[in-house]
């Protein structure tokens, strides 16, 4: 089956599931309530009839049939509710596919991610947010996956190129198959508590800290005051002690103890509220441990699952129980007699900080791990939902070849492809058509495959041969009224940004210290803020020292006249257009990209298109 399909049918076959656990809990909701009222009833006829010793005694042994029968319900109904908890995050993991090739933005969860509002390319090419790259892409369902997975996409810079980038490819191809290894991770992810899921500062601070640390002699007396407890009740008549003398030292004891587990319950108090937490990261990370994987990236997360010496699984499993061990303070008998008379609280803060020594240090770790694990895993998803995509061929030097290249935001039946080719640093493309001919959808979609190849997912491609680059965008420029900064003068800073990232590319005469890639820019209707004179002359500086700087990359333009660079930096700069189809009164476009300059412009038909009279060019 192929994507859609699969998901068609797993969406399918957990809500017939679905439905088959909710029918089974409400007939055990029934059920609770007629033994509840059967109870009742039973009760009160004991209380109020009259019934021989056999018939007492027949009754004593009903009620207590009934009361093991409820009990018995609410376990069994207990356990239908988890499980269709647990079927119900599996259905939106395939519901979430099917949005995700259908792109129903709505149905999706809104992209976001840990980047800065001056970053050279994300809002140009609709990184985050609704309707967003890494809408189509994101599969993850805790926070750290999610943050993970942003972080790959907006790096600046592609770190470890070509071994990192590759590494991410061959653990997508591994994860792609995977279908159950993904459903199953995501069911986990998608059963946490919305509160939980969504930020692990708060337990990673404990688990690093070292702050609640109890005293010696408190460890004392941890030990020392119930077993004197013990004795006294043990032994106290032995040593001739009467019985008042035995209970008020056991009172006297508990006091102390109540005293003593006050400092310890607060401690407790701290980390017991993070109990949901572990039980879900154990089965997330469980469930990482158990997969045979062949990728070696995805076998080294695996490993890292054991840097304490213990799996990770394991000792999360052993914080589970002793926070479980811990809530029973929540009962208050137990809590002020028998817990105060053992030094409950005190023991479980031990077991607490013994954790933390041995393990804590290694919880950043894990998570990390699992989230690197979902973020691949998405990559994953993504290749197994576009089986036509390419993996892009890496390469050492910087270039961007592409054949049949399209925007992944555009659905398949309305998307058209085009060839682009940036074959070494210092080349750049000038792109002219008319209004809504396709030329910023165009220079999006470069930016976006470029973003996808760094990532190590597929691209919206037939092929990609792509070196290292660092995206920058010059094309959604916005003034501030607040901090005085007018759209031309926002653009112009935005583009000395670009330019000083070319100085810092490696190549031959770069600034020393600078990065092993260059930029690759994609500049939308550069400066069109000002008049069409110092427009032809500002844009044609601009593109002189990128290219200069050894940048590439692409320009988009209504003014021709900057099409003359291509005439004086021959072999740098080459023109290319898009241009409208008119037949009759009739506008299209056909999105094609084609050699040259463009003859033709439809502002004043597209103006009188809308109901606005203006007089023929002349």
């Amino acid at each position: 089956m192929n994507a859609r399909e699969t998901y068609e049918h797993g969406r399918k076959t957990h809500g017939l599931a679905l439905a088959a656990l909710e029918r089974r809990a409400r007939a055990l909701g029934t059920a609770r309530l007629a033994v509840a009222a059967a109870t009742v009833v039973l009760i009160g006829a004991m209380l109020w009839g009259r019934f021989d010793a056999p018939t007492q005694m027949a009754a004593w042994t009903a009620l207590g049939g009934l009361i093991v029968t409820f009990i018995a319900l609410v376990l069994v109904h207990a356990r239908v509710h988890d499980a269709a908890l647990g079927v119900a995050a599996a259905m939106r993991f395939h519901e979430r596919g099917l949005a995700r090739l259908s792109h129903a933005w709505d149905s999706l969860p809104i992209a976001v991610g840990p980047v800065d509002a001056d970053h050279p390319y994300a809002r140009d090419i609709d990184l985050l947010g609704r309707a967003s790259l890494m809408s189509v892409v994101d599969a993850t369902e805790t926070r750290f996956g999610q943050e993970h997975l942003a972080r790959l996409m907006s790096q600046e810079v592609a770190v470890g190129w070509p071994e990192k980038v590759i590494g991410r490819q061959e653990a997508a191809r591994d994860l792609a198959p995977r279908v159950g290894f993904r459903e199953k991770l995501a069911a986990l992810g998608g059963a946490l508590p919305p509160d939980d899921h969504r930020d692990a500062r708060a337990v990673l601070a404990w688990a690093e800290g070292t702050g609640h640390e109890l005293s010696t002699a408190i460890r004392w007396l941890a030990w020392i005051l119930p077993a004197l407890a013990v004795g006294v009740v043990a032994f106290g008549s032995t040593f001739g002690l009467s019985a008042g003398a035995v209970t008020g030292l056991v009172a006297v004891e508990i006091v102390l103890g109540n005293v003593v587990g006050a400092r310890a319950a607060r401690f407790l108090d701290s980390v017991s509220a993070r109990r949901s937490w572990v039980t879900q990261w154990q089965s997330l990370i469980a469930t990482i441990e158990s997969e045979s994987f062949g990728s070696p990236l995805l076998i080294s997360l695996r490993e890292r699952f054991a840097s304490s010496g213990r799996s990770a699984s394991g000792e999360i499993a052993s914080l589970e129980r002793i926070l479980g061990y811990a809530d029973a303070r929540y009962n208050e008998g137990f809590r002020y007699i028998f817990g105060a008379a053992l030094l409950w609280n005190a023991h479980c803060a031990f077991a607490l900080l013994r954790w933390r020594a041995r393990a804590g240090a290694h919880l950043r770790s894990w998570l990390d791990a699992l989230g690197e694990v979902e973020a691949l895993g998405s990559l994953g998803a993504f290749s197994f939902e576009h089986p036509d995509f390419a993996w892009p061929v890496l390469v050492p030097e910087p270039l961007f070849e592409a054949e049949v290249l399209g925007h992944p935001l555009i659905a398949d039946g309305q998307r058209v492809g085009n060839d682009v080719s940036l074959p070494s640093p210092g080349r750049a493309l000038v792109v002219t058509g008319s209004n809504m001919s396709g030329k910023s959808t165009l220079l999006r979609a470069v930016g976006a495959n470029a973003v996808l190849a760094c990532t190590g997912a597929p691209v919206c491609a037939r092929s990609l041969r792509m070196g290292p680059l660092r995206v920058a965008t010059s094309m959604r420029i916005e003034d501030s009224l607040e901090g005085g900064v007018s759209h031309f003068y926002a653009e112009l800073r935005r583009l000395k940004r670009i330019i000083d990232l070319s100085k810092q590319t490696g190549l031959p005469g770069a600034q020393e210290g600078a990065l092993p890639a260059a930029v690759l820019f994609l500049l939308d209707e550069i400066l069109h803020g000002t008049n069409s004179r110092e427009r032809i002359v500002g844009a044609g500086a601009v593109v002189r020292e990128l290219v200069a700087h050894g940048a590439l990359g692409m320009v988009s333009t209504h003014d021709l006249g900057i099409t003359v660079l291509e005439r004086e930096l021959e072999g740098r700069v080459k023109n290319a257009h898009f241009e409208e189809q008119v037949v009759g009164e009739t506008m299209t476009f056909d999105y094609v990209l084609r050699p040259g300059v463009v003859q033709t412009s439809n502002a004043l038909r597209l103006m009188r298109a809308v109901g606005i009279d203006v007089p023929d060019a002349t």
